[in-house]
Protein backbone atom coordinates (compact mmCIF):
# COMPACT_ATOMS: atom_id res chain seq x y z
CA UNK A 1 0.00 0.00 0.00
CA UNK A 2 3.37 2.28 0.93
CA UNK A 3 4.67 1.76 -2.67
CA UNK A 4 0.92 3.10 -4.60
CA UNK A 5 0.22 5.63 -2.00
CA UNK A 6 3.89 7.28 -3.30
CA UNK A 7 2.97 6.23 -6.80
CA UNK A 8 -0.03 8.10 -6.65
CA UNK A 9 1.24 11.58 -4.89
CA UNK A 10 4.28 11.40 -7.43
CA UNK A 11 2.10 11.47 -10.11
CA UNK A 12 -0.04 14.10 -9.04
CA UNK A 13 2.25 16.01 -8.55
CA UNK A 14 4.02 15.65 -11.85
CA UNK A 15 0.77 16.40 -13.62
CA UNK A 16 0.00 19.42 -10.99
CA UNK A 17 3.07 21.38 -12.79
CA UNK A 18 1.37 22.60 -15.30
CA UNK A 19 4.82 24.36 -17.02
CA UNK A 20 6.12 20.87 -17.40
CA UNK A 21 3.23 19.11 -18.80
CA UNK A 22 2.58 21.49 -21.55
CA UNK A 23 6.26 21.62 -22.20
CA UNK A 24 6.73 17.99 -22.89
CA UNK A 25 3.44 17.36 -24.81
CA UNK A 26 4.00 20.50 -26.73
CA UNK A 27 7.37 20.35 -27.48
CA UNK A 28 7.47 16.99 -29.40
CA UNK A 29 4.53 17.94 -30.99
CA UNK A 30 6.36 21.01 -32.75
CA UNK A 31 8.97 18.69 -33.40
CA UNK A 32 6.60 16.20 -35.45
CA UNK A 33 4.74 18.57 -36.95
CA UNK A 34 8.16 21.00 -37.97
CA UNK A 35 10.99 17.84 -38.99
CA UNK A 36 7.69 16.11 -40.57
CA UNK A 37 6.69 18.45 -43.35
CA UNK A 38 10.07 20.13 -43.61
CA UNK A 39 11.85 17.10 -44.42
CA UNK A 40 9.20 14.83 -46.10
CA UNK A 41 11.24 15.03 -49.47
CA UNK A 42 13.82 13.54 -48.28
CA UNK A 43 12.37 10.31 -47.28
CA UNK A 44 10.40 10.07 -50.21
CA UNK A 45 12.15 7.99 -53.13
CA UNK A 46 12.59 10.56 -56.45
CA UNK A 47 14.68 7.89 -58.35
CA UNK A 48 15.02 4.44 -57.59
CA UNK A 49 18.21 2.30 -58.95
CA UNK A 50 18.54 -0.32 -61.80
CA UNK A 51 18.36 -3.60 -59.65
CA UNK A 52 21.33 -5.92 -60.05
CA UNK A 53 19.73 -9.04 -61.26
CA UNK A 54 21.33 -12.18 -62.54
CA UNK A 55 20.41 -14.13 -66.03
CA UNK A 56 21.17 -17.91 -66.57
CA UNK A 57 19.65 -19.37 -69.62
CA UNK A 58 19.62 -23.62 -70.86
CA UNK A 59 17.00 -22.49 -73.49
CA UNK A 60 18.05 -21.57 -76.75
CA UNK A 61 14.32 -20.81 -78.76
CA UNK A 62 12.23 -18.32 -78.92
CA UNK A 63 11.49 -17.20 -75.18
CA UNK A 64 15.50 -16.87 -74.68
CA UNK A 65 15.36 -14.57 -77.72
CA UNK A 66 12.48 -12.82 -76.43
CA UNK A 67 13.72 -12.36 -72.86
CA UNK A 68 17.14 -11.88 -74.31
CA UNK A 69 15.70 -8.41 -76.19
CA UNK A 70 13.45 -7.52 -73.42
CA UNK A 71 15.90 -7.01 -70.82
CA UNK A 72 18.58 -4.91 -73.31
CA UNK A 73 15.16 -2.37 -74.07
CA UNK A 74 16.01 0.78 -72.76
CA UNK A 75 13.02 1.17 -71.05
CA UNK A 76 14.35 -2.45 -69.03
CA UNK A 77 17.41 -0.96 -68.35
CA UNK A 78 16.06 2.16 -66.05
CA UNK A 79 14.78 -0.75 -63.76
CA UNK A 80 17.06 -3.79 -64.10
CA UNK A 81 20.37 -4.53 -64.90
CA UNK A 82 20.63 -7.85 -65.97
CA UNK A 83 24.34 -9.80 -65.88
CA UNK A 84 24.58 -13.48 -67.38
CA UNK A 85 26.15 -15.88 -65.05
CA UNK A 86 28.22 -19.00 -66.46
CA UNK A 87 26.39 -20.89 -63.72
CA UNK A 88 22.66 -21.64 -62.16
CA UNK A 89 24.81 -22.57 -59.10
CA UNK A 90 26.69 -19.24 -59.17
CA UNK A 91 24.16 -17.17 -59.94
CA UNK A 92 22.64 -18.52 -57.19
CA UNK A 93 25.54 -17.75 -54.87
CA UNK A 94 25.67 -14.60 -55.83
CA UNK A 95 21.93 -13.95 -54.97
CA UNK A 96 22.76 -15.42 -51.15
CA UNK A 97 26.01 -12.82 -50.94
CA UNK A 98 23.31 -9.87 -51.78
CA UNK A 99 25.38 -9.34 -55.17
CA UNK A 100 22.46 -9.74 -57.06
CA UNK A 101 19.07 -9.26 -56.04
CA UNK A 102 17.67 -11.88 -58.13
CA UNK A 103 18.32 -14.56 -59.85
CA UNK A 104 16.52 -15.41 -63.33
CA UNK A 105 16.19 -18.95 -64.76
CA UNK A 106 15.21 -20.84 -68.36
CA UNK A 107 15.24 -24.48 -68.46
CA UNK A 108 16.22 -26.19 -71.46
CA UNK A 109 13.33 -26.58 -74.13
CA UNK A 110 10.73 -23.97 -72.89
CA UNK A 111 10.48 -22.31 -75.87
CA UNK A 112 9.48 -26.02 -77.91
CA UNK A 113 7.30 -26.60 -74.61
CA UNK A 114 5.55 -23.43 -75.07
CA UNK A 115 5.16 -23.59 -78.56
CA UNK A 116 3.46 -26.91 -78.18
CA UNK A 117 0.88 -25.17 -75.70
CA UNK A 118 2.29 -26.83 -72.48
CA UNK A 119 2.46 -24.23 -69.47
CA UNK A 120 6.03 -23.10 -68.60
CA UNK A 121 7.30 -21.28 -65.84
CA UNK A 122 9.98 -18.69 -65.90
CA UNK A 123 12.01 -19.17 -62.72
CA UNK A 124 12.74 -16.24 -60.91
CA UNK A 125 14.58 -16.51 -57.24
CA UNK A 126 15.35 -14.05 -54.81
CA UNK A 127 16.29 -13.47 -50.93
CA UNK A 128 13.72 -11.05 -50.59
CA UNK A 129 10.36 -11.41 -49.58
CA UNK A 130 9.01 -8.33 -51.85
CA UNK A 131 11.04 -8.43 -54.77
CA UNK A 132 10.41 -5.00 -57.17
CA UNK A 133 11.81 -7.47 -60.30
CA UNK A 134 8.81 -9.70 -60.06
CA UNK A 135 6.50 -7.48 -61.82
CA UNK A 136 8.65 -6.88 -64.24
CA UNK A 137 8.93 -10.23 -65.50
CA UNK A 138 5.14 -10.24 -65.26
CA UNK A 139 4.79 -7.50 -67.78
CA UNK A 140 6.93 -9.23 -70.17
CA UNK A 141 4.99 -12.49 -69.93
CA UNK A 142 2.14 -10.50 -70.51
CA UNK A 143 3.50 -8.96 -73.51
CA UNK A 144 5.20 -11.87 -74.70
CA UNK A 145 2.00 -14.17 -74.56
CA UNK A 146 -0.26 -11.44 -76.21
CA UNK A 147 2.12 -10.75 -78.60
CA UNK A 148 2.49 -14.21 -79.52
CA UNK A 149 -1.32 -14.63 -79.52
CA UNK A 150 -1.99 -12.35 -82.27
CA UNK A 151 0.87 -13.86 -84.63
CA UNK A 152 -1.09 -16.90 -84.73
CA UNK A 153 -3.98 -15.61 -85.08
CA UNK A 154 -2.89 -12.98 -88.11
CA UNK A 155 -0.65 -15.15 -89.64
CA UNK A 156 -0.38 -18.94 -88.75
CA UNK A 157 -3.34 -21.86 -87.59
CA UNK A 158 -3.84 -21.36 -84.02
CA UNK A 159 -3.00 -24.28 -81.68
CA UNK A 160 -5.85 -25.68 -80.33
CA UNK A 161 -4.57 -26.48 -77.33
CA UNK A 162 -2.87 -22.29 -77.55
CA UNK A 163 -3.59 -20.31 -74.53
CA UNK A 164 -3.34 -16.81 -74.68
CA UNK A 165 -2.12 -16.95 -70.75
CA UNK A 166 -0.03 -20.28 -71.39
CA UNK A 167 3.07 -19.06 -69.10
CA UNK A 168 2.36 -19.21 -65.42
CA UNK A 169 2.42 -15.72 -64.00
CA UNK A 170 3.18 -15.32 -60.23
CA UNK A 171 1.81 -12.34 -58.77
CA UNK A 172 2.66 -10.69 -55.45
CA UNK A 173 1.51 -7.74 -53.84
CA UNK A 174 4.61 -4.72 -54.39
CA UNK A 175 2.74 -1.51 -52.61
CA UNK A 176 5.47 -1.18 -50.02
CA UNK A 177 5.16 0.94 -47.28
CA UNK A 178 7.80 3.72 -47.55
CA UNK A 179 7.69 5.56 -44.50
CA UNK A 180 7.72 9.52 -45.22
CA UNK A 181 9.12 12.21 -42.82
CA UNK A 182 6.17 12.72 -40.89
CA UNK A 183 6.06 9.02 -40.17
CA UNK A 184 9.98 8.70 -39.41
CA UNK A 185 9.42 11.99 -36.85
CA UNK A 186 6.49 10.81 -34.70
CA UNK A 187 8.61 8.14 -33.56
CA UNK A 188 12.18 9.44 -33.71
CA UNK A 189 11.02 12.91 -31.82
CA UNK A 190 9.07 11.07 -29.77
CA UNK A 191 11.59 8.89 -27.96
CA UNK A 192 13.80 11.97 -28.22
CA UNK A 193 10.94 13.57 -25.99
CA UNK A 194 10.54 11.06 -23.47
CA UNK A 195 14.47 10.72 -23.05
CA UNK A 196 14.15 14.28 -22.27
CA UNK A 197 11.35 13.59 -19.93
CA UNK A 198 13.78 11.76 -17.83
CA UNK A 199 13.71 15.02 -15.87
CA UNK A 200 10.30 14.20 -14.01
CA UNK A 201 12.68 10.81 -12.57
CA UNK A 202 14.70 14.25 -11.50
CA UNK A 203 12.02 15.51 -10.26
CA UNK A 204 10.69 12.70 -8.25
CA UNK A 205 14.43 13.13 -6.27
CA UNK A 206 15.08 16.48 -5.86
CA UNK A 207 11.77 17.97 -5.34
CA UNK A 208 12.30 15.98 -1.86
CA UNK A 209 15.24 17.28 -1.41
CA UNK A 210 14.22 20.71 -1.57
CA UNK A 211 11.36 20.73 1.20
CA UNK A 212 12.91 18.15 3.16
CA UNK A 213 10.43 15.66 1.99
CA UNK A 214 12.82 13.20 2.05
CA UNK A 215 14.23 13.28 5.58
CA UNK A 216 10.51 12.53 6.83
CA UNK A 217 10.30 9.62 4.73
CA UNK A 218 13.83 8.34 5.83
CA UNK A 219 12.62 8.35 9.10
CA UNK A 220 9.28 6.60 8.36
CA UNK A 221 8.67 3.08 9.02
CA UNK A 222 8.92 2.08 5.49
CA UNK A 223 11.77 0.68 3.21
CA UNK A 224 13.88 2.46 0.92
CA UNK A 225 13.43 -0.29 -1.96
CA UNK A 226 9.37 0.81 -1.60
CA UNK A 227 10.07 4.80 -1.76
CA UNK A 228 12.54 4.24 -4.91
CA UNK A 229 9.52 2.04 -6.25
CA UNK A 230 7.29 4.15 -5.66
CA UNK A 231 8.56 7.07 -7.22
CA UNK A 232 9.58 5.09 -9.92
CA UNK A 233 6.16 3.55 -10.76
CA UNK A 234 4.68 7.14 -10.23
CA UNK A 235 6.68 9.21 -12.66
CA UNK A 236 6.76 6.46 -15.10
CA UNK A 237 2.83 6.93 -15.00
CA UNK A 238 3.05 10.45 -16.03
CA UNK A 239 5.64 9.93 -18.74
CA UNK A 240 3.61 7.13 -19.95
CA UNK A 241 0.63 9.05 -20.56
CA UNK A 242 2.74 12.14 -22.17
CA UNK A 243 3.53 9.90 -24.88
CA UNK A 244 0.08 8.15 -25.65
CA UNK A 245 -0.99 11.35 -26.12
CA UNK A 246 1.17 12.45 -28.12
CA UNK A 247 0.68 9.18 -30.10
CA UNK A 248 -2.68 9.56 -30.84
CA UNK A 249 -2.39 13.40 -31.99
CA UNK A 250 0.55 11.77 -34.12
CA UNK A 251 -1.68 9.25 -35.60
CA UNK A 252 -5.19 10.51 -35.43
CA UNK A 253 -4.15 14.84 -36.49
CA UNK A 254 -1.06 14.45 -38.08
CA UNK A 255 -1.90 11.13 -39.88
CA UNK A 256 1.05 9.58 -39.44
CA UNK A 257 1.27 5.71 -40.29
CA UNK A 258 1.42 3.97 -36.54
CA UNK A 259 -0.73 0.94 -37.80
CA UNK A 260 1.51 -1.29 -35.96
CA UNK A 261 0.35 -4.13 -33.77
CA UNK A 262 -1.07 -2.15 -30.83
CA UNK A 263 -0.20 -3.85 -27.66
CA UNK A 264 4.13 -3.83 -28.80
CA UNK A 265 3.25 0.03 -29.52
CA UNK A 266 1.87 0.00 -26.12
CA UNK A 267 4.61 -2.21 -24.70
CA UNK A 268 7.43 -0.43 -26.43
CA UNK A 269 6.23 3.26 -25.39
CA UNK A 270 6.05 1.98 -21.13
CA UNK A 271 9.06 0.40 -21.70
CA UNK A 272 11.04 3.59 -22.57
CA UNK A 273 9.10 5.42 -20.09
CA UNK A 274 10.20 3.46 -17.41
CA UNK A 275 14.18 3.44 -18.88
CA UNK A 276 13.77 7.58 -19.03
CA UNK A 277 12.47 8.06 -15.59
CA UNK A 278 14.85 5.13 -14.01
CA UNK A 279 17.90 7.23 -16.29
CA UNK A 280 16.69 10.58 -14.41
CA UNK A 281 16.22 9.40 -10.85
CA UNK A 282 19.77 7.66 -11.10
CA UNK A 283 21.79 11.53 -12.17
CA UNK A 284 19.50 12.99 -9.39
CA UNK A 285 20.67 10.55 -6.73
CA UNK A 286 24.09 11.60 -7.84
CA UNK A 287 24.13 14.70 -8.32
CA UNK A 288 21.45 15.65 -6.21
CA UNK A 289 20.84 18.90 -8.08
CA UNK A 290 17.64 20.01 -10.35
CA UNK A 291 20.42 21.63 -12.91
CA UNK A 292 23.24 19.53 -13.02
CA UNK A 293 21.01 16.59 -13.94
CA UNK A 294 19.02 18.35 -16.39
CA UNK A 295 21.99 19.48 -18.18
CA UNK A 296 23.17 16.10 -18.03
CA UNK A 297 20.05 14.66 -19.20
CA UNK A 298 20.15 16.99 -22.20
CA UNK A 299 23.63 16.52 -23.61
CA UNK A 300 22.91 12.52 -23.09
CA UNK A 301 19.49 12.16 -24.25
CA UNK A 302 20.92 14.03 -27.62
CA UNK A 303 23.83 12.01 -28.34
CA UNK A 304 22.22 9.23 -27.92
CA UNK A 305 19.10 10.28 -30.08
CA UNK A 306 22.09 11.28 -32.39
CA UNK A 307 23.97 7.90 -32.95
CA UNK A 308 20.29 6.29 -33.12
CA UNK A 309 19.62 8.20 -36.25
CA UNK A 310 16.94 10.14 -34.32
CA UNK A 311 17.55 13.26 -36.48
CA UNK A 312 18.53 11.83 -39.26
CA UNK A 313 19.30 8.29 -40.43
CA UNK A 314 23.24 8.26 -40.20
CA UNK A 315 25.69 5.01 -41.48
CA UNK A 316 29.09 4.04 -40.36
CA UNK A 317 30.64 1.43 -37.87
CA UNK A 318 31.16 4.06 -35.73
CA UNK A 319 27.54 5.07 -35.51
CA UNK A 320 26.23 1.66 -35.80
CA UNK A 321 28.34 0.48 -32.97
CA UNK A 322 28.00 3.22 -30.46
CA UNK A 323 24.14 2.80 -31.74
CA UNK A 324 23.64 -0.18 -29.37
CA UNK A 325 24.12 1.58 -26.63
CA UNK A 326 21.06 4.24 -27.07
CA UNK A 327 17.66 2.70 -25.97
CA UNK A 328 16.53 4.60 -29.05
CA UNK A 329 17.96 2.01 -31.26
CA UNK A 330 15.94 -0.90 -30.20
CA UNK A 331 12.57 0.93 -29.39
CA UNK A 332 12.87 2.59 -33.13
CA UNK A 333 13.98 -0.50 -34.89
CA UNK A 334 11.10 -2.63 -33.06
CA UNK A 335 8.45 -0.13 -33.94
CA UNK A 336 9.66 0.66 -37.61
CA UNK A 337 9.93 -3.48 -38.55
CA UNK A 338 6.51 -3.89 -37.31
CA UNK A 339 4.57 -1.20 -38.76
CA UNK A 340 6.61 -0.98 -42.20
CA UNK A 341 7.39 -4.67 -42.92
CA UNK A 342 4.81 -6.06 -40.68
CA UNK A 343 7.93 -8.39 -38.22
CA UNK A 344 7.79 -9.09 -34.82
CA UNK A 345 11.60 -8.57 -34.22
CA UNK A 346 12.51 -10.39 -30.89
CA UNK A 347 15.81 -9.12 -30.43
CA UNK A 348 15.29 -5.89 -30.53
CA UNK A 349 12.18 -6.28 -28.16
CA UNK A 350 14.34 -8.32 -25.88
CA UNK A 351 17.03 -5.54 -25.43
CA UNK A 352 14.90 -3.01 -24.60
CA UNK A 353 13.79 -5.73 -21.89
CA UNK A 354 17.47 -6.10 -20.76
CA UNK A 355 17.66 -2.07 -20.41
CA UNK A 356 15.02 -1.57 -19.24
CA UNK A 357 16.18 -4.27 -15.92
CA UNK A 358 19.70 -2.35 -15.83
CA UNK A 359 18.62 0.93 -15.54
CA UNK A 360 16.28 -0.08 -12.55
CA UNK A 361 18.67 -2.29 -11.02
CA UNK A 362 20.95 0.94 -11.37
CA UNK A 363 18.52 2.78 -9.79
CA UNK A 364 18.01 1.18 -6.65
CA UNK A 365 21.79 0.60 -5.95
CA UNK A 366 22.33 4.80 -6.51
CA UNK A 367 18.87 5.38 -4.71
CA UNK A 368 19.83 2.94 -1.41
CA UNK A 369 23.32 4.43 -1.22
CA UNK A 370 22.60 8.13 -1.18
CA UNK A 371 19.83 7.89 1.12
CA UNK A 372 21.84 5.49 3.55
Amino acid sequence: MNILSIAYYTFIRNIRDVKAMLAFILLPILMILILGKALDSAYTPKKIDPMNVGYFSKDDGLLNNSLNEFFTAKETRTILEVKKVNTFKDGMDQVKSGKLKGLVYLEKGMSNSYENGEHVNINFYSKEKNSYVQPVLESFVRTFNIGNTLIKINGQQVQPNSNPSIIKEVKIVTEGKIPRGIDYYSLTALFQSLLFGAIFGVFAITKDLGNHTNLRMNTAPIQTSKIILGKLAGSTLTLYGISLFIFLISKFVFQANLNGSLWLILLVLFLFSAIAVAFGMILAYISKSTMTSALSIFIIGTILTLVAGGFSRMDGKVIEMLSYLSPNTYAQKALFTNIFEGTFTQSNIFGLVIYTIIVIALTFITGRRRVA
